[in-house]
């Protein structure tokens, strides 16, 4: 089949979930020529398709925001609304319209969605091109810089890049994730009907772990997982399970993605079943199973940094900070048990630095998504939302310097000017901040 001519912008993302759209977003507003390609039908991500709900913790110790950029615009609520009480949630359905609505406002950004990464063009350490599969037809896209935001490195690793997969030890990785949404339940025949809080919430893990356990013990799920996770949607009329565990899938190798797909859904249709035994569930709706898998690990890309377990539990500083994070280090099992969560120490988050977005031997190529240089540990951390979205603006910053400071290597863009323009829009940042022309429109 021939390709068909080649198009041209500035900067060419991969990938449209958080890190990718943040990226766009954080380009075009610097009024370079963004393509953003997306693999589904829709931009959103695992955020969207995997229906995560939570919006993961994003303040120091003390109660600063220290992902409030971007991230910010995604999930207002979750700023204007904090509570240490309340559990912080979002609805799937309307992240996604948020989505869509930001990148609308943005005359630079073009978005192709049904659109497959199929090659990548290496010659002498730089990303001449990639080749898209768009409506069926091969497209030639060229750029003077590109963002992988796939969760899983599919870019760097056609690039040629090095990466690592799973624990060092097995090469296992986290365990994935059907989740399910519910509603028709009545909360008034709870303990604690006030589901919106953690008390709440937790109470009704509590009430509905014995229907669950007296179905393991009967034989009849698969289900690895030993506890119930749940969480309240926005609204308080539907609840989100993350409860189900399906171990041995490899988001590279599509075959156990499928299996895991129709393991997890199974798993689902039966945590609902035993569910249905309490009360107050007795006549709640199973209103569907998130249409993705929930995959919590892919490649982990080997970049210029790898940032370690260490740097997470020291709460590490680093003087080319892009990004900081605060979730936990969060591991599910990648043989189905419980999951461990380890908090950030005081002051409850730690630095991102420029070089774990830069893929080692490639001068033109950034990373916008959890596929950042880190280990198994620290990817269990910055995996989430909050960390992806604020990696991702700040590699969209950092791919427009590039741009329109006229470098020839991403490693030439100064973490002090990435850091000086995420000021200016109200992102958190420490460090030297140093200021420079902006283009203007």
């Amino acid at each position: 089949m021939n390709v068909n001519e080649n198009e041209q912008y500035d900067i060419v993302i991969v990938g449209a979930g958080v890190g990718g759209i943040c990226a766009a977003l954080a380009a075009g507003r610097l009024f370079q020529r963004v393509l953003l390609v997306e693999q589904n039908e829709g931009v959103g991500g695992t955020g969207v398709y995997s229906s995560v709900s939570l919006v993961c913790r994003f303040r120091a110790l003390d109660g600063r925001p220290i992902n409030n950029g971007i991230h910010r615009e995604l999930f207002p609520e979750a700023y204007s609304h904090f509570s240490e009480e309340r559990v912080p949630t979002y609805d799937e359905f309307e992240l996604k319209s948020t989505y869509e609505r930001l990148l609308a406002k943005e005359s630079y950004i073009t978005v192709w969605t049904s659109s497959c990464l199929l090659k990548v063009d290496v010659k002498e350490g730089a990303v001449r091109s990639v080749e898209i599969a768009r409506d069926g037809n091969p497209v030639l896209v060229s750029a003077a810089v590109f963002l992988d935001a796939t969760a899983d490195g599919n870019l760097s690793a056609l690039a040629g890049a090095e990466y690592q997969k799973g624990r060092r030890e097995d090469g296992r990785m986290q365990s994935a994730t059907a989740t399910f949404r519910v509603s028709g339940f009545h909360s008034e025949l709870l303990k604690d009907p006030n589901i919106h809080t953690w008390n709440g919430i937790r109470s009704l893990r509590m009430e509905l772990l014995p229907y669950y356990q007296k179905m393991k013990e009967e034989g009849r799920t698969q289900n690895p997982r030993p506890a119930i996770t749940c969480f309240p949607y926005p609204d308080g009329n539907s609840i989100l399970f993350n409860s189900t565990a399906v171990v041995g899938v490899d988001p590279t190798d599509p075959e156990t993605v499928a299996h895991g797909m129709e393991e997890g859904t199974r798993q689902a249709r039966e945590l609902f079943e035993a569910i249905s035994q309490h009360p107050a569930f007795a006549a709640a709706k199973l209103d569907y199973v998130a249409p993705k898998l929930g995959v919590r690990e892919g490649r982990r890309i080997i970049g210029e940094y790898e940032i370690s377990a260490e740097d997470c539990l020291n709460a590490q500083k680093f003087d080319d900070m892009v990004a900081a994070c605060a979730y936990e280090i969060d591991l599910h099992n990648p043989l189905g048990g419980a999951a461990s969560l380890v908090r950030i120490p005081d002051p409850g988050y730690y630095h991102i630095p420029y070089r774990s977005l830069i893929p080692i031997g490639i001068c033109n190529l950034l990373l916008s998504s959890r596929c950042i240089s880190g280990s198994y540990e620290a990817h269990g951390s910055y995996r989430v939302m909050s960390g992806v979205s604020a990696i991702g603006e700040a590699a969209g910053i950092a791919a427009a310097l590039y741009c329109f400071q006229g470098k020839e290597d991403v490693r030439e863009v100064k973490a002090s000017h990435i850091r000086y323009v995420q000021q200016l829009r109200g992102q958190f940042v420490e460090g030297e901040v140093e200021p420079f022309p902006l283009p203007l429109k």
